[in-house]
């Protein structure tokens, strides 16, 4: 199998995977599907648009994926494509923590609506993470008048403008925070997020985190 420790030294079976080839700046996602003595085999790595790239024989790659202790990363070559479809890459280099989470987070601002009952609140979140997002949403006259704010346990419908994708599924409240604007600032949560969603919202955290990086400001998240 390959060296190291799984999910530490490289990622695991299954995990999912941020994958950067060297020079460009839009993160692709895929999955560890297997590993053998000296290879990793992903699945297709796809683009925003869900679209399967060509492959690179001997492309350099960034992996990255959530870990237990936070983002970790590792250097990787692409090395063929076998013959069930599957990329054989192979770990180059020592794998680095970037940053200890639980649910690695990025600020990133998207066209978002949450409805439940008879309310709907539309506005942008203001950081997103695979485990769900805080957002601030524009004032609703009715809402704690005629309209109660919804419970913690209460289902919520999200919509999210992904750019390339319109995700719709459900979260709940983590908390709401008050503010003097009128405006609602909530934490939400996502409640058992598709697997294909999860992968497009990594490839935008991710992407979202190398330019904060490059900016300077990613110590804030």
């Amino acid at each position: 199998m390959v060296a190291g420790q799984p999910g530490v030294d490289h990622p695991a079976t299954w995990t999912g995977l941020s994958v950067l080839p060297l020079g460009q700046d839009e993160a692709l996602t895929a999955r560890v599907r297997r590993e053998s003595e000296s290879f990793l085999h992903l699945s297709p790595p796809r683009n925003a648009l869900g679209e399967i790239v060509p492959f690179v024989e001997r492309d350099m790659l960034e992996l990255s994926w959530q870990a237990d202790d936070g983002l970790r990363s590792v250097p990787a070559d692409a090395v063929a494509v076998a013959a069930d479809g599957l990329w054989k890459v192979r770990v180059t280099g020592p794998a680095s923590r970037i940053q200890r989470r639980d649910a690695v987070r990025a600020p990133i601002g998207l066209s978002a609506a949450l409805s439940w009952d008879r309310a709907t609140l539309v506005g942008s979140t203001v950081d997103l993470s695979e485990g769900g997002l805080l957002a601030v949403f524009r004032p609703h006259g009715d809402l704690g008048v005629s309209i109660p704010f919804p419970t913690k346990s209460q289902p919520l419908l999200l919509t999210l403008d992904l750019y390339s994708d319109e995700l719709v599924t459900e979260v709940a409240v983590v908390r709401r925070r008050p503010r003097q604007d009128n405006l609602h600032e909530w934490s939400l949560r996502f409640v058992d997020l598709p697997e294909r969603a999860a992968d497009l919202i990594r490839s935008h955290v991710f992407t979202a985190l190398r330019n904060a990086r490059a900016r300077g400001i990613a110590a804030l998240y």
